[in-house]
């Protein structure tokens, strides 16, 4: 066992600072209402300053360590900035700069015991352990990366490592190997026949019989003289096994088994490449591809048995169970104490979830715990954009309560559920679960929610079994990012407000505690800059729905008196947020400021459909994407116009992605409401995007619903166009490829619509160059200047 000492924790500081550390000595006052933002610096911020990254306790707790540089400079392009390394002391006191070679010896993820007296993890190759009072010791060392987890009891450390779940002492470094996969193979008709002649043998003769005894009574005693053998984990080729586990008492492996199913990739071309010739490159199915069935499997372990005996259960799931929806089984998880076994199922269509209590002996279902089921799709805070991936839940140290979070009031919250399938809400009303842990020392829920305001994030508390729901980072509107110390009593945020850039804090985990800033950002052209004040607003749409959007005002006042609304992408995703807004060449705060200057209201929209709001706004798109979404911005223009003295006929609004898509159907449905648009790497056809963002939303494939499919594609709606239109496009964008656009132009070329299309032939989804940022950005203020600003 090789013996290691963290250099960090060892590393004399190489520069010493008082608090907060600054980027600038200047402050607001500095506001100069003539400094100019060049239009080539709003597709990156970074020259504003900013940028607290990589926060990481080291594994005593006694020290932060972060990134953060007092001078931001440019990174090289396609690269993270690696920006200077700090630590600062736990009680703020002190703070000082450490060599990268020091910072890099603490890992961003440990894994603490619930005291926080000791902790693992895996770094540079090597599994770590620490222990107060002690030396930090390399336990063993791997050449692929292993993800290690504390037993329940925390006695040990398991991990997964080539389909086998390994467990290792700490303290002793005694490994045991727990499961050990055997990829079997179907038997063949010869294999068949062959068993058939040894039957015929034992059968007829009573030497074959006594032989046969023989060999099984010696086995028996070597099984029982050997040494403990793993439990043996079968599969088949072209299986992927997930969800391994081993419950205390060893009396079972049980795991998640995927098929492999047969699709056709989609292929697009790499034209512009380090080769001089052109690549293929591969990415996902389309929509309406064959899903893999994940089935829920169970191994009662039997020291006796050879491995190839080995069979293992299914757990139940065949459609009789689940009121006749295809399931797949999306996750599984056990009691500390190994005598629950609960697996979570969710229907193929996306609208069922369920919770299955299931005995382990036989895979057969006890009691469904809990059901929810949404006409639309069901989801909400904590789901993967729609990929039938696990939902969040964890047993409670009783063994006998599960904690789930469930959307059936409409919002995301967290319940308790009995094993008798009895439930208790801890958290309720009109705001949504964002994230959910335990704390530290797992006697408290730790929650990330906007209770005050969906376009505010902060941390709550709230005890274990409910109670008072506690906001922990202080007062005032913003987001907070929060990052614990291993024991949990001290707290490390990150904060940023509409008018401040994002810094650091330092504070006592208690509610009301005084915070320190660590950090205090902005560069001196941070400060002389002339922001312009914005506003977060909310609206009805045309049916009295909420819609939710920040309003810049213009600095200056023009004759056209214009607006411009940005539209987010991703379609379940938040675009309006209480924070300094990063800037990027989809817009952003230096976006915002760059046209305010010149007299245009700016309107960031988080239109019906976006994320933060709850289970009606999420689902306002069910079967009809383009339709409701779009129709938030049409509902936003009369605000704009009575609230904000805009003219209804000078507003132009552009996006990615679904951005993109929400200016294609706004311009296409909608013809003289926007003046133009920027689509910026649009979803032209949701029939050609992937199966899991799109079937849950439009009601399963293309075939299934053809209805959806067409309604919600603008591609079928590309006759309406009448207004100025910037199609902008990736070629290598493997999300939303390069066909969608080549696609919708063929289709407006024959419908003779005047419009103009960009390819960048070096970007991925979202620009990935500066070159292109810096085009697509030029472009579109060329078309603000012509059909708003004239």
């Amino acid at each position: 066992m090789r013996v290691v000492v963290l250099l960090a924790l060892l590393t004399s500081a190489v520069n010493a600072q008082s608090l907060p550390l600054r980027q600038s000595q200047l402050d607001f006052s500095a506001r100069d209402e003539n400094y100019r933002v060049p239009l080539d610096s709003t597709v990156n911020a970074r020259w504003l300053g900013g940028g607290v990254s990589a926060p990481r306790w080291s594994p005593d707790g006694q020290w932060l360590y972060f990134q953060y540089a007092l001078t931001p400079s440019p990174a090289m392009e396609g690269m993270q900035p690696d920006d200077p390394w700090w630590r600062v002391s736990r009680d703020a006191r002190r703070v000082e700069q450490v060599t990268r070679e020091a910072a890099l010896e603490i890992p961003a993820q440990m894994r603490h015991t619930r005291n926080g007296q000791r902790a693992v993890w895996f770094h540079r190759g090597a599994l770590q352990y620490w222990k107060r009072g002690a030396i930090t010791r390399t336990l063993l060392q791997r050449v692929e990366a292993i993800t290690p987890q504390w037993t329940p009891d925390e006695r040990a450390v398991r991990w997964l490592e080539d389909n086998n779940l390994w467990e290792i002492d700490p303290e002793t470094g005694s490994l045991v190997q727990l499961t050990r996969a055997l990829q079997q193979r179907d038997s063949s008709r010869t294999d068949r026949q062959r068993a058939e002649l040894v039957r015929q043998q034992l059968d007829i003769f009573d030497f074959t019989e006594a032989r046969k005894a023989a060999r099984d009574s010696m086995y028996r005693r070597q099984v029982a003289e050997r040494w403990p053998q793993p439990i043996t984990v079968p599969y088949k080729e072209g299986e992927t096994i997930s969800f391994l586990q081993v419950p205390a008492g060893g009396r079972y492996a049980t795991f998640l088994i995927t098929p492999r199913v047969q699709t056709t990739q989609t292929t697009f071309s790499d034209y512009v490449n380090d080769s001089g010739i052109v690549v293929q490159r591969t990415s996902r199915p389309k929509v309406g591809a064959p899903v893999p069935v994940r089935r829920a499997m169970i191994v009662v372990h039997n020291p006796t048995a050879t491995p190839d005996s080995v069979k293992a259960i299914a757990v139940e799931s065949d459609t009789a169970k689940f009121g006749g929806k295809r399931v797949t089984a999306t996750s599984a998880l056990w009691n500390g104490a190994g005598t629950r076994f609960v697996v979570e199922f969710q229907s193929l269509d996306h609208k069922d979830r369920w919770f299955v209590l299931v005995n382990p002996a036989d895979g057969k279902h006890e009691r469904i715990l809990h059901h929810i089921h949404d006409d639309a799709w069901f989801g909400g805070a904590g789901q993967a954009m729609g990929w039938l991936n696990a939902s969040w839940a964890e047993f409670l140290p009783d063994g006998e309560t599960l904690a789930i979070t469930s959307e059936e009031t409409g919002w995301a919250h967290l319940y308790l559920v009995k094993m008798d399938g009895t439930k208790q809400a801890l958290t309720s009303g009109e705001w949504e679960i964002r994230n959910i842990t335990r704390s530290n020392d797992g006697n408290s829920w730790w929650i990330m929610a906007g209770v005050e305001h969906p376009n505010e994030l902060h941390l709550y508390e709230l005890p274990l079994r409910g109670g008072m729901l506690t906001r922990i980072n202080p007062p005032g509107e913003g987001e907070a990012q929060p990052t614990p110390s291993p024991d949990g009593t001290v707290l490390a945020y990150r904060w940023s407000t509409p008018t401040e850039l994002q810094d650091l804090y330092l504070m006592p985990r208690r509610a009301g505690a005084p915070a320190t800033r660590i950090t205090r950002s902005g560069t001196d052209a941070f400060y002389r800059i002339a922001w312009p004040q914005s506003e977060f607003i909310q609206f009805p749409d045309d049916r009295g729905k909420p819609v939710f959007a920040r309003v810049y005002k213009p600095l200056t006042t023009v004759a056209t008196r214009p607006a411009v609304m940005e539209i987010h992408g991703a379609g379940y995703a938040q675009g309006v947020h209480k924070t300094f807004s990063n800037s990027s060449a989809h817009g952003g705060s230096l976006t915002a400021q760059y046209l305010a200057a010149r007299g245009v209201t700016y309107m960031v929209l988080d239109y019906r459909g976006s994320a933060g709001y709850g289970r009606d706004m999420r689902t306002d798109i069910y079967r009809s994407m383009g339709d409701r979404d779009v129709k938030s911005a049409i509902a936003a223009i009369p605000v704009l116009e009575q609230r904000y003295n805009v003219n209804r006929q000078k507003i132009g609004l552009f996006g990615c992605s679904y951005g993109g898509f929400f200016t294609l159907m706004a311009l296409f449905q909608h013809p003289g409401a926007f003046q133009g648009g920027v689509a910026q790497c649009s979803v032209t056809d949701w029939a050609h995007y992937n199966h899991g963002y799109t079937a849950r939303i439009l009601n399963g494939a293309p075939v299934d619903d053809t209805t959806a499919y067409k309604v919600s594609s603008p591609i079928y709606h590309a006759e309406g166009l009448r207004d100025r239109l910037i199609l902008q496009h990736g070629l290598v964008d493997g999300n939303v490829q390069y066909q969608d656009a080549a696609r919708l132009v063929q289709r407006m070329m024959e419908l003779g619509k005047d419009f103009e299309f960009v390819t960048y032939p070096i970007d991925a989804h979202g620009w990935t160059s500066r070159w292109a940022r810096l085009d697509s950005q030029r472009r579109m203020m060329r078309l603000w200047d012509d059909v708003l600003l004239k």
